[in-house]
This record gives structure tokens, sequence and C-alpha cells, in this order.
């Protein structure tokens, strides 16, 4: 909802990407530096290491922010908040496939709940009797944004499943890795912006890398790039139970927000596809399966 509000559509993508993976250094940094974790982490600190942990994932993310920037600008919060869950589903997909971790039966009945609800918000409204430009246009917005909002979700769980693969089997650190994934991602951004491989470095070349940018254009991108970070820390002092309530109450209060300030009615199927999708993902949490001896 910030986004839409603050957001303009003549702004770079390139530029709002860029600026919520520094905003992530910069917490990162804060962070390590409160207590000896960074100095412990960066005097063993080595370069191969670095590449193979987050080689892969920073370009995973970087290519994740680009489409939930897109998806942000052409679908509404609750649709996007429901269909950014089905990163549940291709986390456990990619977390299988990378590190062999399998899922309880009450977890499998939860990633089909998250997948019905995905499928319910998907599925257009009615068309109207007669269908004019506008409303053709705003179809395709709304097709794109949901292309992009499940391209976002799988990349995300890709990039999950290879950053388990490294917190666990190789002891990388948490806010190491996410300092290292941010880094990456703004030197991959600066890079292909400068070589103009960017897909937006036509319109950066000629109206600059800030254009359309406000004040309130920080709002969105500094609780874009800051809330990966303070997921992770609500992750290690409340557990991950308690971090998927708070999800839920995101959920509700996405749609409260959107009926009571936007006053955009929910419709049947976003109604239905919630409690689907809240009840898989507090059921994901809440049944892991037994703890297994990774090799």
């Amino acid at each position: 909802m910030l986004a839409k509000q603050f957001i303009h559509r003549d702004c770079v993508t390139s530029s709002l990407v860029f600026s919520a993976e520094m905003a992530k250094v910069v917490g990162c940094l804060a962070i390590m530096s409160l207590d000896d974790t960074g100095k412990r982490c960066f005097s063993n600190w080595k370069f191969q290491d670095c590449l193979l942990a987050a080689g892969i994932p920073s370009v995973t993310y970087v290519v994740q922010n680009f489409c939930v920037q897109v998806a942000y600008q052409n679908l509404d919060a609750v649709v996007f908040n429901v269909l950014n869950q089905s990163k549940v589903l291709f986390t456990a997909l990619f977390s299988f496939l990378i590190s062999g971790r399998r899922q309880s039966l009450q977890q499998c009945v939860a990633l089909v709940l998250v997948t019905a609800g995905g499928i319910l918000v998907s599925i257009p409204d009615s068309p109207p009797a007669q269908a004019d430009e506008n409303t053709e246009k705003q179809e395709e917005r709304r097709f794109l944004g949901l292309v992009c909002a499940v391209v976002g979700a799988a990349l995300s769980g890709l990039g999950s499943g290879i950053a388990e693969w490294a917190l666990q089997r190789r002891g990388r650190n948490s806010f190491l890795l996410s300092l290292e994934l941010a880094s990456m991602g703004c030197t991959i951004i600066g890079t292909t912006s400068l070589l103009g491989l960017s897909p937006d470095s036509v319109r950066m070349r000629e109206r600059g890398p800030f254009a359309g940018w406000t004040l309130w254009t920080w709002i969105p991108v500094l609780c874009q790039g800051l809330s990966g970070i303070i997921v992770g820390i609500i992750t290690q002092v409340a557990g991950g139970v308690r971090k998927v309530m708070a999800t839920i109450c995101g959920l509700i209060l996405t749609c409260v927000l959107q009926q009571a300030l936007l006053g955009m009615h929910l419709t049947w199927l976003v109604l239905a596809a919630v409690p689907l999708v809240a009840s898989g993902i507090y059921l994901h949490a809440s049944f892991p399966p037994p703890s297994q001896h990774l090799s």
C-alpha cells in the first residue's frame, strides 16, 4: 500500500531496488557493529566462501526485487500479500531439492491450502458487459502483476533454499549472509546499469536514476530494505510460529486497511483465499517434520 501511494510510476525500478539493498547493507552493518559478531565474521571472511554462499542467491534476489516492484504497482495489496505467501510452497520445494529437507504430512496439507488461496486470488473478477480499452489495459496490468508476484515468490523460495544450505551446512552467520546478498545485489544493479544491460538503462540515461522520486518515496523503499532484517531478528527472538502469527495479522491488517482507507471492497474469492492461506502458513510452521540429520 505504501508503494502504490508513494512510488510514482515514472520512478526507475533499478534505483528503487538499489536503494532498498543499500538500506539493508547499512542495517546489517549497524547490527553487526553492536557486538563482536562483526569482528568474528570479518576476521575469517573469504571471498570464495561469500561467492559460494551468496553468489546465486544474490542474482535471484535482485530479479525477485524487480518483480516485486512491478507487482506492487499492478496489484492491490491483499492480492499481492496472498500471492507472496506462495513462497512457502517454493521454499519447501527448493529446500527439498537442495538440502533434502522433507515435509511432514501436515505441512503437505498446508502447502495445498496456500496453493488454493493463490489460485483463488488469481481468478479475475467477472468481466464487464462491454469491455473498453481502459478495462483491457487494467486486465493486462493485473496479469503482469500476477506473473511478477508468482515469479518473485518462486525466486524467493530458490534463494531461501540456497540460504538455508549456507546457514546450516556451512555455518554462515545470518546477518553476514544478508550483508553479502545485499552488497552483491548493489554491485549487480550498478554494473548492469552502467553497461546498459539493465531493463531500464535507457530511461535512466534519459531522465536520471532518481527521476520521479520524492522524499515520500523513501518510506516504502526503507520499509522494503529493512523488513528482511527485522524479520530475521523476530525469528531469532520470538521463533518461527510467532513470526507466522505476525504474518497472519499482516494479512488481516491489509484487508482492513484496504477496505477502510481505500474503500476497495474485497471479492468473495479474496475473502475465501485469506483464511486458506492464513491456515496454511500457520499449519506449516506448527508441524515441522521430525529432526533429520543432514548429510
